[in-house]
């Protein structure tokens, strides 16, 4: 069993400070995913990586029924985590009076999804959409657009191989893209 898993074992039964060491040891690594998804967006953005990892951080320290289990659960938590706070600000910037002008969410660091530039709302609904197809697809989308983590390092966190990781992103693709449209 790994130090990470052992951490977020002792999380589960109350230890906060476990949940404290998980983010110590992994958040260089969340810094840069963050750094990368906010590189990713066009436009102005005030939002930092370190500001969107410590979001993050407080987001899932807060939830009451957090049960995360391994890394690859605690990775697809932060990228859910994180999924939310940009939807949030998103949605916030479009509730301002005077337009707001919401900033799209490009995905051209996710391959083969082009198209039209869908905005991070777009996105949101799109992955609920998903998630009722089929919530594995959907944790694998914001494992890949918002954690960033490639197919090799997904196959890895899951124990999967990465043909089936490969073949997965596939139909996850191709269904959000159909979504989109």
């Amino acid at each position: 069993m790994s130090e990470i898993t052992e951490l977020l074992r002792a999380a589960q039964s109350g230890d906060n400070a476990s949940l404290d060491a998980v983010f110590e040891r992994v958040y260089a690594e969340l810094r840069a995913l963050a750094a990368a998804r906010l590189a990713s967006q066009p436009g102005e953005n005030t939002l930092s990586a370190t500001a969107l990892v410590h979001e993050s951080y407080l987001k899932l320290s807060e939830a009451a029924q957090l049960s995360l289990t391994d890394r690859k659960h605690f990775f697809a938590c932060a990228a859910r985590a994180m999924r939310q706070i940009l939807v949030d600000r998103a949605r916030s910037r479009s509730a301002d009076k005077r337009g707001g002008g919401i900033e799209p969410l490009t995905l051209s660091h996710a391959e083969g999804i082009d198209g039209d530039q869908p905005e991070v709302l777009d996105l949101d609904v799109a992955l609920d959409r998903l998630d009722e197809i089929d919530g594995s697809l959907r944790e694998l989308v914001e494992l890949r657009v918002f954690a960033g983590l490639t197919l090799q390092q997904v196959a890895d966190t899951s124990g999967r191989s990465l043909r089936s990781v490969n073949r997965d992103w596939q139909r996850a693709r191709a269904l959000l893209l159909a979504q989109l449209d």
